[in-house]
């Protein structure tokens, strides 16, 4: 299995009111009364990781979990959604005959015009778009963060399953 087609497992995707929403790496951890302990869980489960990562918790029954913000410098709450927006096909051919001279959003630049590209997508992502997006995040990542991004999360899920 290529690390672009095992990177999916790593994310978790539903929709809800017609709206898609992503938690990356989420786990599930046992304590479910008191967040300063699911704090420590987390952090418990963040320990060997070796990029900066940002995390979020959210007491649950019958199980709380955590789930990634950030990682390695990345903010993943809005690379992922600017990476969903930009592989959508109707955002790609635009991309594709993409000209400053005469365009939409009447953008001088290719960068300027993905930014307007992604705020006019970015409200009709569903998670089947998200899981796109990371998968595409990851790719556009060198090989030596796709490793080390691969070890930090296989690290995260073990740490928080006990392991």
């Amino acid at each position: 299995m290529t690390r672009q087609n095992n990177i999916a497992q790593y994310i978790t995707t539903w929709n809800a009111n017609g709206t898609g929403y992503f938690k990356v790496a989420r786990v599930l951890l046992n304590e479910t009364g008191d967040s300063r302990k699911l704090e420590a869980e987390a952090k418990r489960a963040a320990r060997n990781i070796e990029a900066e990562v940002m995390y979020a918790w959210d007491l649950g029954t019958p199980k709380s979990d955590a789930w990634w913000l950030g990682w390695g410098g990345f903010d993943l709450e809005e690379d992922i959604p600017f990476f969903a927006a930009m592989a959508k096909d109707e955002a790609q051919e635009k991309i594709k005959t993409f000209d400053p001279n005469d365009n939409e959003f009447e953008c001088d630049s290719l960068d300027e015009y993905k930014e307007m590209l992604f705020n006019a997508y970015d409200e009709e992502l569903t998670a089947a778009d998200l899981s796109r997006g990371f998968e595409e995040w990851f790719k556009a990542l060198d090989e030596a963060a796709q490793k080390t991004l691969l070890k930090d999360l296989k690290s995260w899920q073990q740490n928080a399953e006990g392991k």
